[in-house]
Order: structure tokens, then sequence, then C-alpha cells
């Protein structure tokens, strides 16, 4: 116990160097039996791995590829939409560069779109251009323009364009074009400009992860990604918009068409992908490659290349593995269960926790104790502190309405609506007077004793506290979860807690303390409902007229409990009584003003709870 009471997050053996102990035992166990077995399957086992692993790299690279050029698609097929629908007027500049600049957002892969109308009017909507994102042009004469168009004449989908150069950043791009047509009329194109600048900065991402160089040809002759264009090729425009691959300062790619020479190697290493096997300074190197063909005119390939000696290392380190026998592998599997238990039991108590967490159930959640290993102490020190944290947290944040928008919409985002809801304000009538009365401690535990009341009366009856505002709270029904009788639960909610006012002012009154005299407020209606606030600080809350009209009901309240001597003052709008059908005896108060409110509303009050 004091050991583990003293123990910090950094004590304890690092878990990565336990597992390559007890893996590498058992590897090496294993890999023993497998040479005993016969070298020539494991060598067979290890081409086939190289084999898959040039297949893996290739299937990133081809899966990056899409990743990166596809949702310009989507979001071209998307404004193409809007534009034929007619929600968007291609003839509106304003709304239509406005509508361009909001696509960028939406796919950062996207650097530039056009709209280019039939009389070549061309508005173009830049990211991060000095000057204005959205721009206006006449290119009438312009001849690649004039083409473009006229190609576009002849297309029913979208197509992939040639290369072009900015110019201005010396990035090359590749540019998908979309018509855009209604009810059958050529209404424009829309031309989305997307930078290959980023394919060559995940080659290079690839090349630190995996030995073999990677690249991207453009047909035969170009260079379209490669490590080595991480920071850009000088001399490029639009009529070169690709270094040529003679030209490339990568040797051994030049010689990827060379005459091969080494088709035992090609055969052996054959599979999905193309082989080539060349010469490199006397040295073989191995190409492999597969052909994208729908970006463009030109197919793509994809590849990678690296020499032969290299990849023949991982199988020729087979013949350095020592003979191990049987007493190894026992050993082997006897650490591994150690550390198996040893691992998955803290892994274990994590995982419980972080149930607990998740179901924000904080008060229930143990604190993890540290163990002899280092992670996992660090982790259990991060999880006990956020904990802790937790444990203040939780005082501040709607568990309830947390729960049910977690059940409702799975952690997905919350969507503002309309919807018809019930909304009630309660306020604590002369609160002004009686704060100079108390101390701010007792001031304090009187509200929240008195905020207490609310809470639970509001709850049992399914309802959302949004806020507390000063001495006076405000809640909802009707969401998260749809409630078709919200009417009737806020004011069975509003009864309950006058009610609960009036008994809790029996014992003050016994106590002698002043009576809190509670004023209370209900209307239904329709508002808006949803996630509102900047993006540092998001509230679920609702919007609109009804929540004002409730909060001035809740002031006619106060001229009711003026006129009296109850402790509490229930009014209810007749929207909102219309939907009660409770049988409770009302007051009418008749059609009252609202301040903006630009109808008239009936008020209705309940007698002395």
């Amino acid at each position: 116990m004091n050991q583990t009471k003293h123990a910090g997050p950094n004590h304890g053996i690092p878990i990565a160097a336990a597992l390559i102990v007890g893996v590498g035992l058992l590897v090496a166990a294993a890999m023993a039996m497998v040479y005993v077995a016969g070298y020539q399957v494991a060598h067979r086992n290890t081409v086939e791995l190289i084999r898959q692993r040039g297949g893996l790299i290739l299937s990133l690279i081809n899966e990056r590829i899409h990743n990166h050029l596809q949702p310009a698609g989507a979001q071209l097929d998307y404004l193409a939409k809007l534009s034929a629908s007619g929600r968007i007027d291609p003839e509106n500049a304003a709304q239509l560069g406005a509508a361009l600049a909001a696509s960028l957002a939406a796919a950062p892969q996207i650097s530039v779109v056009a709209f280019v109308s039939p009389d070549l009017r061309v508005v173009r909507a830049f990211r991060n251009r000095p000057g204005g994102s959205v721009r206006e042009s006449d290119w009438s004469d312009d001849p690649v323009f004039q083409r473009i168009f006229k190609e576009a004449v002849q297309r029913n989908g979208p197509y992939w364009g040639e290369l072009f150069v900015a110019e201005s950043v010396g990035h090359t791009f590749i540019n998908l074009r979309v018509p855009v047509r209604r009810q059958g009329r050529l209404l424009g194109v829309l031309i989305a400009g997307v930078s290959i600048s980023e394919l060559s900065a995940f080659l290079a991402q690839l090349r630190d992860t995996f030995s073999e160089t990677t690249f991207i040809l453009y047909g035969r002759d170009h260079v379209l990604a490669h490590p080595l264009l991480l920071h850009g090729y000088p001399g490029l425009s639009d009529q070169h918009p690709l270094p040529e691959l003679q030209q490339f300062n990568d040797p051994v790619l030049r010689e990827i068409w060379a005459p091969a020479r080494h088709g035992s190697i090609e055969k052996a290493f054959a599979g999905p992908a193309r082989i080539r096997a060349v010469d490199y300074l006397e040295q073989p190197h191995v190409f492999m490659f597969r052909t994208i063909d729908h970006f463009g005119a030109e197919p793509w390939l994809v590849g990678t290349h690296a020499p032969l000696a290299k990849m023949a290392g991982e199988y020729k380190r087979l013949e350095l593995i020592p003979l191990a026998g049987l007493g190894a592998l026992v050993l082997a599997f006897l650490v591994t269960y150690v550390l198996a238990r040893a691992l998955s039991q803290p892994v274990r108590r994590l995982a419980d926790g972080v149930v607990l967490v998740r179901d924000l159930d904080i008060k229930n959640v143990p604190l993890l104790p540290y163990g002899p290993f280092r992670e996992l102490n660090q982790a259990a020190s991060a999880f006990n502190a956020m904990v802790a944290s937790l444990k203040w947290f939780e005082t501040y944040v709607p568990r309830t309405l947390v729960r049910r928008l977690m059940r409702q919409r799975d952690g997905g985002e919350i969507a503002s609506e309309e919807r018809e809801m019930s909304i009630l304000f309660t306020d604590i009538q002369g609160f002004t007077a009686l704060a100079e009365k108390l101390p701010a401690r007792q001031l304090a535990d009187l509200l929240n004793e008195h905020f207490t009341l609310i809470d639970r009366a509001i709850e049992v009856e399914g309802g959302t506290v949004d806020k507390y505002l000063g001495d006076g709270a405000m809640a909802f029904w009707g969401a998260p979860d749809r409630q078709d009788d919200h009417a009737a639960r806020a004011c069975r909610a509003a009864v309950a807690i006058a009610r609960a006012v009036v008994a809790d002012n029996v014992v003050r009154r016994a106590a002698g303390k002043p009576p809190i005299r509670t004023r209370i407020g209900v209307h239904s209606g329709n508002v808006v409902v949803g996630n509102i606030g900047a993006p540092s600080r998001v509230n679920y809350t609702i919007v609109g007229d009804a929540v004002n009209v409730a909060e001035r009901i809740s002031e006619i309240a106060r001229e009711v409990l003026n006129g009296s001597d109850d402790d509490t003052a229930v009014c209810f709008s007749g929207q909102t009584v219309a939907q009660w059908g409770d049988g409770v005896t009302l007051t009418p108060l008749g059609q009252r003003e609202m301040r903006g409110h630009h109808e008239p509303v009936e008020v209705f009050c309940l007698g002395p709870a």
C-alpha cells in the first residue's frame, strides 16, 4: 500500500521495453521453429510480405489521391445541384461568389473555385488570396476559357482538365470541371483547382516510415509527385506544368523504362502490382507500380522503388536467426503470459472507469492505482486528474440534458430547428430588498435551496433547466426529446414549484426567516432550439418570441402577487391552457399587451397553491 501511495506516474519500467523483451523472445522462438521447418518456406513468406508491403504502400498512396481529389468532385456536384435547382442564381454575382467562397471552407483541398458563364464572365473564389477572396472577370477574349466552354458543351458530367501552374504561388494544380445545366440548358461551367503539392508532402511522410522511395508519374514521361518535389520545382509553367522524367534529379527513377535484365526477380515479386527490375550503378533496383486512369487524359503511375539489396535484406536476415529449442519457446510463452496479465488488469480498470465517465456517473468512478509500468502510471495519473476535474465540472453541466442528447444524437452534431415547446420562468418577488439584508454566504445558501426545489419539480416532469438568471430560473419542455404533452408537463411543474415554495415558507416562518415569494409564468409557442453560441462555448438552448412572452407573463404574475398575501403567483398563457386540459380552476386575467409582441395574449392565473 505504501509503495502504491508514494509511486508516481514516471515510476516503473517503460512499457515499450517490456513489450520488446517479451514479444522479442516469442518471435525469436517462433522464427527458430520456422528456420528448422525450412528456409525456403520462410523465404517465400518473406517475399510475400515484401510484396504485400509494396501493395500496402501503393494502396496508401491511391487512397490519399482519392481522399485528396474526390472532395472537390463532391463539392462541385453540390454547387451544380444548387445552381440547377435555382437555389443559386448564377447571374447574381454576389450570391454566386458567396456560395463559391463557402465551398472552399467545406473542401480545404480546393485552392480556387470558379464559375464560367456562357458569355465567359468568370466569378472566382480564392483561398487566402490578398485583396479579397472573390473576384469577377470578363475573359470573353481568352482562348483558354473559350476552349473550356466549348469542351463543356460536349460533356454530361464532371471531368478532369489539364494541369496548370499558379505562378503567384509556384504550385501545379489539377482542375475539375462540371457543366451546370437547368432543364437541358447549359448555365455555365464550375471549375475547381486542387493543388497536387500535398501529394508530394504525403510521399515525403511515407519515406520517413518506409524504406522505399515513392513517386507518382503523369503518363510515362513526367513526374507529378515525389518527395523531392516537397518544396516545389523551378521553371514550371502552364506549358510545362510538371518536371520531365529524364531531367528529374532522381537517377533511379529515370531508369524506370530502361530495358529489364532481371526476369527472375520480376517473377519472384510478381503480384497485383506491375514489377520492373533495372540496373543503376550495377545494382538491381525493383519498381512496383499501378496505374490510375480516371484523373485526366494521361494515366497516373503510382509506384515505389528500392535497391534489391535492401529488400533482400529482409529475408537474408533469416540466415542469422540462431537455432532455438523448445525451452526458448516455453520461456517466451511464460513471459508473454506474465506481461499480458500485468498489462490487461490496469487497462481493464481504465476501461471500466472510462465507461462510467462516458455515462457521466462521475461519483462512482474509482481512482486508478499505480503499477510497474511507466506509461500506464502516466495514464492513471492523467485519468485520476481528469476525474477530479470532472467532479467539479459536473456541477456546472446539466447531466440530464447531456444524457438525452447522447441518447438521441449518438454524439453527432445537434442541428437547430423550429419546434413548438413550453417555457417556464420563475423569479423571487422583492429579491433586491431581501439580498440587501443577508450576508453573501446566507444569500447563496438561500438561492441554492430555492433552486433545488425548482430543479426537482422540473426534473420530475422531464423538463430541462436552461439557465439560472440571478434569482430566477428558465426551463423548457419539448426538446431534446419530443414531448407531445409539453404544455401539461410545464403546467404540472409550475404547480409543483408553487406548492414546494409554500411548504418551504412554512418551515422558514417557523424558523423566523422571511418567506420567499415566487412568481411563475408559463407559455407555449414556436421557438428555435439547438446549439447556439460561439465555437469556444455552445449552449443547447431556445430562442424566439415565445421565450419573451413567457418572461412577460412572469412579470404579470408580479402584479398578481403584489395584490395578494399569497406566497406564489402562477400565470399561464391561453396557448398553454388550451393544451393542458387538467381541470384546474383558473382565473382569467383577460387579454394583455406584451412588450415586444405584436398581438395581445390571453392570460390565466392559478389560485393559491
